[in-house]
C-alpha cells in the first residue's frame, strides 16, 4: 500500500505482529495480493508481476499466491522511506535487474517459487516445508566457511547475538538453532536456510514421564511398622491355597481326610454339602477334635452320622451351624455322652432349653462350654448349667435374650470355683452387681471378658480390682473391657495395680475419659504382648513411646481413633502399631 493511499484514510484490516513491527520501521509491502492472487497495485513501470526481494529472505513470485491474505512478509517487503532518505526507487531497480539475471535460468525461478514463507502468522504452523539445499537464498550457492565467533550460551529471546556462520548480528527467538559443526554458536535465519536447516521448526521436548496414579485400595491401606514374615506349616499353606476363593469342595476336602487323623480343622466349609460332612466322619473315624468354620450346610443327618461313626470324639467346635435342627444336636450329644469335654458352638438358632438339659444330663464331664450368639439362650438356660461343676471355660456372650444380673450371679456362685476363663461380652443389661461375685467365687480366673457391658461404672471396676488385690488373687492374663465409655483413671489404676505384672492382652478400646498420665502407666506391664487403646482420646506419641520402651514383650499396639498421634509416632522393631490415622490416607 502506498503512502498516498494511507494518507487518504484507507481502511486497513488486521495485521500480524511482524507486519506491525515492520510498518513501525518504515518497511512496507511493494505489492498487495488480492484474494484471487492478482496484484492491486502495479509498479510505475508496469512490472507488477515481478517478484520483490527482501533484504533478508528468499525471493518468491507474488503471482503464485503464496500469501493470499496480503500479509507483509520477508518475500514481498522492501525498505520504505526513512529519515536517511527515500531509497525505494533504487532498491526497485536493483530488484528488477536481479530478476532479469535470474530469469535466464528457469530452474532458479522454480526454486524461488518453492521458497518457504516466513510470515509471522505461520511460525507455529505444523505444515512448514522442510528446509533443504533447494530452499536457500537464490544468490547463495553453497555455505561459506563458519565465521570465527566465540562460543557462548544462548541469550534470552529478544537479545542480539552474532551468527556462528556469517558473524552478522541477529535477534534471538524461540526458534534459534545451534550451529551443527560449531557447538555453542547459533545461526541466523538466512544461514539456517543455507545450511539446510529449517529455521522455524519447533523444538522437540523430551516426553514427560507419566506418573502412575495411586490406586484407591493402596491409599486405604494402613501402614504397619513391622510385619513378621515366617514360613507357614505345610498343612496351613495347603489350606490357604485350596480355601482361597472358597475352593474347598467335597472333592478337594478329601485331601485332608485320613483314617489315622485324630484332629481336623477346616476354616471355610461354605461349599461342603451334607453328604460331604457325612463322608468326613466315615473317612476319619479316629477323630478326637473337630473344628469346622462357616459350616452353614451342616445338617441334622450329618450330626447323627457323626454320633455313629466318630467313636473317639471329645471336642466339637462349630461356627455358624445354622441348619442343624434340635434332633441333630440331641442325637450327637446322646451318642458322645460322657466322652465330650468341649462343646463350643457359635451362631446357632436351634439350640433351646431342652437341648441344654440333654447336654447337661448326657455330658457331665464338660470342661469347655461356649454358647455364643445362641438365639434361644436365656436366664432359664443358665439355671440348668449350674450342674456343670467341672467347667474351666465358659462363654455366654451375646445371648438371644439379654442375661440379667441375678441369673449370672447364681451361675457364677455355683460353678465359679473351677473357672479359668469367663466371657460375658455383649450382654448389655449386666451391671456392677456381678463384679463382687466374680471376685469372691472365681479364685482361679485368669481371663475375663466384659466387652460391651456399657452399664459398668468406673468406681465399680476400680472396687472390683481393689477387692481382687485385697484377697491376694492372682493377676489376670487377658482383660477385655472394650467400650467402657464411663471408665476413667481410677479403674485403670486399680487394674494395673492388680494385674500389671501378669497381663499379656489388654483391651481398653473406647475408654474416652482416661487421661494420658494413667495410660502411660501401662509401660510397667512387663509381659504385655497385645494392647488396644483405640478411641482413648488422650493418647499421644509420648504414650506410645512409653509403652514401646517399657513393655519388653509387646508385639501389637492398636490405636484406632487416637487423633493426637502424628507421623512422628515412635517405632520399634518387631512391633506393629496399627490404626494411625495419617497412615490410612
Amino acid at each position: 500500500m502506498s503512502r498516498n493511499r494511507r494518507a487518504a484514510g484507507a481502511v486497513r484490516g488486521p495485521a500480524s505482529a511482524l507486519t506491525s513491527f515492520l510498518a513501525g520501521l518504515g518497511v512496507e509491502p511493494s505489492t498487495r495480493l488480492t484474494t484471487w492472487g492478482n496484484t492491486s497495485d502495479l509498479n510505475a513501470d508496469g512490472a507488477g508481476d515481478q517478484p520483490s526481494l527482501a533484504h533478508d529472505g528468499p525471493v518468491i513470485d507474488a503471482q503464485d499466491g503464496l500469501d493470499p491474505a496480503g500479509a507483509v512478509t520477508a518475500h514481498n517487503v522492501i525498505a520504505g522511506p526513512t529519515d536517511a532518505g527515500d531509497g525505494t526507487a533504487q532498491l526497485e531497480d536493483e530488484t528488477r535487474k536481479r530478476k532479469r539475471d535470474d530469469d535466464t535460468d528457469e530452474e532458479a525461478v522454480n526454486k524461488r517459487n518453492r521458497a518457504a514463507s516466513i510470515n509471522s502468522d505461520d511460525l507455529d504452523a505444523d505444515n512448514i516445508p522442510e528446509a533443504g539445499p533447494s530452499k536457500t537464498v537464490s544468490n547463495t550457492k553453497s555455505a561459506t566457511p563458519a565465521a570465527n565467533v566465540a562460543p557462548g550460551p544462548l541469550k534470552a529471546v529478544g537479545e542480539f547475538m552474532e551468527c556462528g556462520q556469517c558473524a552478522k548480528r541477529f535477534t534471538v527467538t524461540a526458534y534459534t538453532k545451534e550451529h551443527p559443526s560449531q557447538p555453542s554458536t547459533f545461526l541466523c535465519v538466512n544461514c539456517c536456510y543455507a545450511l539446510g536447516i529449517d529455521p522455524f521448526a519447533k523444538v522437540k521436548k523430551p516426553p514427560m514421564r507419566k506418573k502412575m496414579p495411586v490406586q484407591k485400595e493402596d491409599r486405604a491401606k494402613v501402614v504397619h511398622y513391622e510385619q513378621k514374615k515366617g514360613v507357614l506349616a505345610l498343612g496351613d499353606l495347603c489350606i490357604q491355597i485350596i480355601s482361597k476363593s472358597r475352593r474347598l469342595t467335597p472333592e478337594t476336602a478329601q485331601l485332608f481326610y485320613s483314617a489315622d487323623r485324630d484332629s481336623l480343622s477346616m476354616y471355610d466349609c461354605t461349599r461342603l454339602t451334607p453328604d460331604a460332612f457325612i463322608a468326613m466322619s466315615k473317612l476319619c473315624p479316629k477323630l478326637t477334635t473337630l473344628h469346622l468354620h462357616l459350616c452353614g450346610q451342616l445338617s441334622a443327618d450329618a450330626m447323627t452320622a457323626w454320633g455313629k461313626s466318630l467313636k473317639q470324639l471329645k471336642r466339637v467346635e462349630l461356627f455358624a451351624p445354622f441348619l442343624v435342627r434340635k434332633e441333630g444336636w440331641v442325637n450327637l450329644l446322646k451318642a458322645i455322652g460322657k466322652r465330650l469335654e468341649s462343646f463350643l458352638i457359635t451362631q446357632s438358632p436351634r439350640i433351646d432349653l431342652e437341648t441344654i438339659k440333654i447336654l447337661v444330663k448326657s455330658c457331665p464331664n464338660l470342661v469347655e462350654l461356649r454358647l455364643a450368639e445362641v438365639g434361644q439362650l436365656n436366664d432359664d438356660c443358665l439355671a440348668v448349667l449350674q450342674s456343670l461343676k467341672k467347667l474351666r471355660y465358659l462363654d455366654l456372650s451375646a445371648a438371644g435374650t439379654p442375661l440379667t444380673d441375678e441369673a449370672v450371679i447364681a451361675l457364677v456362685s455355683a460353678i465359679g470355683d473351677g473357672l479359668e476363663e469367663l466371657v460375658l461380652a455383649d450382654n448389655s443389661e449386666l451391671t456392677d452387681a456381678i463384679l463382687p461375685v466374680i471376685a469372691e467365687h472365681c479364685p482361679r480366673l485368669r481371663r475375663l471378658s466384659l466387652r460391651n457391658l456399657v452399664e459398668l461404672s468406673s468406681d465399680g471396676v476400680a472396687e472390683f480390682f481393689s477387692m481382687l488385690k485385697a484377697k491376694n488373687r492372682s493377676g489376670y492374663e487377658h482383660i477385655d473391657l472394650e467400650k467402657g465409655h464411663d471408665l476413667q483413671d481410677a479403674a485403670l489404676d486399680a487394674l494395673l495395680a492388680h494385674s500389671g505384672n501378669t497381663v499379656e492382652k489388654l483391651n481398653l478400646l473406647g475408654w474416652r475419659e482416661v487421661s494420658n498420665e494413667s495410660l502411660s502407666k501401662i509401660a510397667h506391664c512387663k509381659h504385655l504382648k497385645e494392647l488396644d487403646i483405640g478411641w482413648c482420646r488422650q493418647v499421644t506419641d509420648f504414650t506410645v513411646k512409653d509403652v514401646l520402651e517399657g513393655c519388653n514383650e509387646i508385639q501389637t499396639v492398636r490405636v484406632w481413633g487416637c487423633n493426637q498421634l502424628t507421623d512422628n509416632i515412635p517405632r520399634k522393631k518387631g512391633v506393629q502399631v496399627i490404626g494411625v490415622e495419617s497412615h490410612s490416607i
